[in-house]
């Protein structure tokens, strides 16, 4: 903590200005004539050439008074000026931030950090999470690791009978928010590269922030889902994802009367529990949510009207080929604009490829879980452009070459995918217990080279195994390149003009003021009292001068 102090003036114009005052108090001494002395004489004829060679003679006299005088005249003036007096204070401002991702935070990876991240804390560094509100992280919760834990949040959220699961952050647009909400200070991002949270464009962001990637596990093995394939056996996904791909494998075990254990290859032993009261029967890995054993097909229906008859075919020959990769049979039906749904199981996935409006009983069914999807209405906009299959699938480029750019994104909208530019050809809406897939292109040869591509079975699948299988994207482990973290960052030259660095560093200065004006005019007063004073003690002191 150290301050310094500063003197200001206010009007400094002003008080110039009335500083020429001083010339009146040395007028005053110059012009005025000093009284003479009484003296008996016979004649005045010989005093009268002295007095006149005095009064030629015009010279400061009484030099004190003069200079009491105009202390009082520079007083006046310095009030004019309206006097300052400032004080800094330094406020101790942090020489930057540290941002602790959530997978930073675990046990495992948090003492291979502790060493590099105490020493960036005794630099003057603050701790924040790499998250929404940059909440800020205490000395007493990083010195305690169940604090810690507390202020990560989980991506599955186990409820009684179903997996819900929060969608992973964007750490390309986090990242943008930390560098402004704190500008011109060095930024550390501690997170993982897990390319889950990578999703978008990358923007431009400042040189002060640098990444430090976290070691993720090199491979994930889990339980992705199970389905009843016959009376008594079922049908389990063993999901495996590594940093370069997510492979999945299918295996059928039978499946016990009670609730006992079920033993899987590349699994820990799996508790099963069976269906009681209604709820579906249950298997559960060590340490993770129960995943439910469906029943009953994945049911799709589809509508198209003649503008979309194209993509109906080519939706409906995609899913089929999906369907090899599903864990539970594919039931496709054709539905019409006047279908109901009363009667009728309820579907787990709406194609609606239409230029109507998504009638009421379809949004119903959105609102009670099932995924709507939805193609581009309007002629769209041509351009020249390939999607995006980094992470999505391994197959030749596909060209967009006509895209609807009137969508607008909200806060809720997840870019699910994109072209190489970054303008989203794929988004998914929350609603109510379901969502909606909106495809701002379409599945024909005019409007996109998807129709044609064989990554289109594969880019359905994952979706599909997305909604049945929602821990997918918990126990995704691909990663994103790590030189794709260094490349991009480049000199922020609009946010580093001289003007904001000289704000930055006042930001970081508590200033105290106090107005000086009534003190300097209060001493001009008391000197004034005391000329007064000191005037009238010479005009008692001296003797007058007169002719007898």
């Amino acid at each position: 903590m150290y301050s310094v102090t500063s003197f200001l003036l206010a009007n400094f114009t002003a008080g110039l200005l009335a500083l020429l005052g001083l010339l009146v108090p040395v007028a005053i001494h110059l012009w005025n004539r000093r009284p003479g002395q009484t003296v008996q004489v016979g004649s005045v004829r010989w005093l009268v050439a002295g007095a006149n060679r005095r009064l030629r003679n015009l010279r400061l006299e009484q030099l004190w008074l003069l200079l009491l005088r105009s202390a009082i005249v520079a007083l006046l003036a310095l009030a004019v000026a309206g006097p300052l007096w400032q004080r800094f204070q330094s406020s101790r401002a942090p020489r930057g931030m540290v941002l602790l991702a959530p997978e930073a935070l675990r046990p495992e990876v948090l003492s291979a950090l502790r060493p590099s991240v105490d020493s960036l804390r005794r630099q003057g560094f603050v701790l924040r999470l790499f998250a929404p509100g940059f909440r800020a992280v205490s000395s007493q919760a990083w010195a305690s690791p169940d604090s810690l834990a507390k202020l990560t949040t989980p991506l599955v959220a186990a409820t009684s009978d179903s997996l819900q699961l929060a969608t992973p952050d964007n750490y390309w647009h986090r990242a943008r928010q930390a560098a402004d909400s704190f500008p011109n200070q060095p930024l550390r991002v501690v997170a993982g590269t897990g390319l889950r949270h990578f999703s978008g464009p990358r923007p431009a962001l400042p040189a002060q922030l640098t990444w430090q990637p976290v070691p993720l596990p090199d491979s994930v093995v889990w339980l992705a889902g199970a389905a009843l394939s016959g009376p008594d056996t079922v049908r389990v996904i063993v999901g495996r994802s590594q940093e370069e791909a997510t492979t999945f494998q299918t295996v059928v075990r039978k499946l016990p009367r009670v609730a006992s254990a079920v033993a899987v290859p590349g699994l820990p032993a799996l508790e099963y529990q069976p269906d009681t009261a209604g709820r579906l029967a249950t298997l559960r890995q060590p340490g993770q949510p129960a995943v439910p054993v469906l029943q009953g097909p994945l049911r799709v229906m589809l509508y198209t009207d003649a503008s979309h008859a194209e993509s109906g075919r080519y939706v409906r020959a995609a899913l089929q080929a999906a369907s090899i990769g599903l864990i539970q049979r594919l039931e496709i039906r054709t539905a019409s604009a006047a279908t109901t749904f009363s009667s009728s199981p309820p579907p787990d996935w709406l194609f609606w490829l239409s230029e109507k409006p998504v009638p009421a009983s379809w949004q119903t069914q959105v609102q009670r879980g099932a995924q709507l999807w939805q193609e581009a209405t309007g002629t769209g906009a041509t351009m020249q452009a390939e999607l995006d299959l980094v992470g999505l699938a391994t197959a030749p480029p596909v060209a967009i070459t006509r895209l609807d750019t009137t969508t607008q994104l909200t806060a809720r909208t997840a870019l699910v995918w994109q072209d190489g530019t970054g303008r989203p050809v794929l988004t998914h809406q929350p609603t109510g217990a379901g969502g909606i897939y909106q495809l701002h292109t379409r599945l024909q040869s005019t409007w996109s080279g998807l129709p044609d591509s064989p990554a289109l079975p594969e880019l359905l699948l994952q979706l599909l195994r997305s909604v049945v299988t929602p821990t997918y994207a918990a126990h995704d482990a691909r990663q994103l390149d790590a030189n794709q973290l260094t490349s991009f960052a480049q000199p922020d030259t609009s946010r580093r003009t001289a003007a904001s660095s000289a704000v930055a560093r006042k930001s970081s200065l508590d200033v105290q003021t106090t107005e000086l004006r009534a003190w300097v005019v209060m001493a001009a007063l008391l000197l004034f009292v005391l000329e007064r004073w000191l005037a009238n003690r010479r005009n008692a002191l001296t003797p007058s001068i007169s002719a007898a």
